[in-house]
């Protein structure tokens, strides 16, 4: 099904210059892609900005005492979220990602010229602009990991596809086994650990408690919370403390929660989800080598839509149903959780990206343009959202970190999401490129960028 890289052209001269992709050779499904993608991850990043880091993380981490208690309606929209966009949006973005690469990659050797400079360039700004975004703005920056792990996608682009195809499915059999295996632990020792934290939360102060508290005392705050909470960002000192950063500031304490948030993260892309996102780069590096989003393709591109949609689809929706069957603190229902959500989101961003790029270029004009012109200018609009939500999170905006649930804070990311397309669209029509496509690409081609319209060829 995959075909060999073709072959390079020799005859092309080496001192040939790289050049932006001009808009008619552009494949409009796979902007439209990108444009749905971040819809998709915006809806999943919505709880990390607007809850504390552990509410976030864990699914169940609201307490049953919160001043907002989590109903019905949330967790049907927690569900759908976790069922349809949770790791399925940010690995079709990154099947797109690696697409590019490889994309890049075989322009520059059809020029001649070494694939290093020009994406160590690229790939060095990205992660420049990933760290400061994940340390300054949010701390669930993804360009940084982009950055770093498209330097070994690059790397690996001179490996042959029987090659390629080998590490791919070694890295999907790594990353089902450490899945079906940490979460066989946390059910083993899940009846002990529960124990245990009851009888923390039977001792640590409830939040009515603290609030109380702190009418007779001020509450730490800041680093000083943290040491009291014995750095456990689980602990109601450390997520009271977290709260009140994010809503009342000021800029020291936010800081200092948002860097140790921007730690964890880190962490959690090393030991999880950094080798899904390698895993989903190299398949975009094969979706690019067998031409699958050529017009000629769509026998293949349908392929891998039935196939993904008939696995991964069941598979996301059971992932869910075990928890209203048995319970949100069930052990097994987690596991199976856990399980089934890694074998959809290798499957299903199989589908999505295909299903996309052939059904997009189909839709009305008035949807199809507005999509395309946010996937266009993709890293502009990503960094958008998380300035948006940021502002209406935190202490300096409007302040509603930590003030709602699920279904609000959903529904308000959708909102921002469908506001950022509309100034795309505008954007591209009246200036063309992004203002952050138009530094990245200054970067990466080596010269000053130039201005042009939304109809230039650029």
């Amino acid at each position: 099904m995959m075909s060999a890289s073709p072959p390079v052209n020799t005859a092309t001269p080496s001192h040939a210059a790289l050049a932006p992709i001009a808009s008619r050779a552009r494949v409009q499904g796979i902007d439209i892609a990108r444009g749905i993608a971040l819809l998709g991850i915006i809806l999943v990043n919505a709880r990390f900005f607007f809850l504390p880091f552990m509410w976030a993380a864990e699914p169940n981490g609201v307490p049953a005492d919160h001043p907002n208690p989590v109903n019905t309606l949330d967790l049907l929209v927690r569900d759908a979220v976790n069922a349809l966009c949770t790791f399925k949006f940010i690995s079709t973005f990154s099947i797109l990602f690696g697409f590019g690469l490889s994309q890049q990659i075989s322009r520059a050797r059809a020029a001649g010229q070494s694939r290093w400079p020009f994406m160590l360039r690229r790939l060095g700004l990205m992660l420049a602009i990933g760290l400061v975004h994940g340390l300054f703005v949010w701390y669930g920056d993804i360009l940084a990991i982009y950055a770093v792990i498209g330097t070994v996608v690059v790397a690996a682009a001179s490996l042959s596809d029987r090659w390629l195809r080998r590490i791919v499915i070694t890295l999907a059999v790594l990353t089902l086994t450490l899945t079906t295996l940490v979460g066989a632990l946390r059910f083993a020792f899940g009846t002990s650990a529960q124990r245990v934290d009851a009888e923390v939360r039977a001792v640590e102060p409830s939040d009515a408690a603290v609030q109380q508290e702190a009418t007779e005392a001020p509450p730490p705050r800041g680093f000083d919370a943290m040491m009291k909470a014995n750095f456990d960002p689980n602990s109601r000192t450390w997520i009271s403390a977290e709260i009140a950063a994010s809503q009342q500031g000021p800029w020291l304490d936010a800081m200092a929660f948002r860097s140790a948030s921007y730690a964890f993260a880190v962490v959690a892309a090393i030991f999880s989800y950094g080798w899904h996102v390698l895993l989903m780069m190299l398949i975009g590096v094969l979706f690019q080598r067998s031409a699958l989003f050529t017009p000629d393709a769509a026998p293949a591109r349908w392929r891998f839509i039935r196939v993904g949609l008939s696995i991964g689809l069941p598979c996301a929706i059971a992932s869910v149903l075990p928890h209203w069957i048995w319970g949100r603190s069930d052990g097994m229902a987690t596991f199976l959780e856990g399980s089934l959500l890694v074998v959809s989101a290798l499957t299903l961003p199989l589908a999505y990206a295909p299903l996309i790029v052939e059904v997009g270029p189909r839709l009305p004009a008035f949807i199809r343009e507005p999509l395309a012109a946010t996937g266009r200018m993709a890293l502009t609009i990503y960094l958008c959202e998380s300035i948006l939500c940021t502002a209406l999170a935190s202490w300096w905006g409007f302040g509603l970190f930590g003030t709602m649930n699920d279904a609000q804070f959903t529904l308000l990311a959708a909102t921002v999401w469908v506001v950022l397309v509309g100034v795309a669209f505008a954007w591209r029509r009246l200036l063309g490129d992004g203002p952050v496509e138009r530094l990245w690409r200054a970067a990466s081609y080596g010269s000053r960028p130039k201005p042009c319209g939304g109809r230039a060829s650029c």
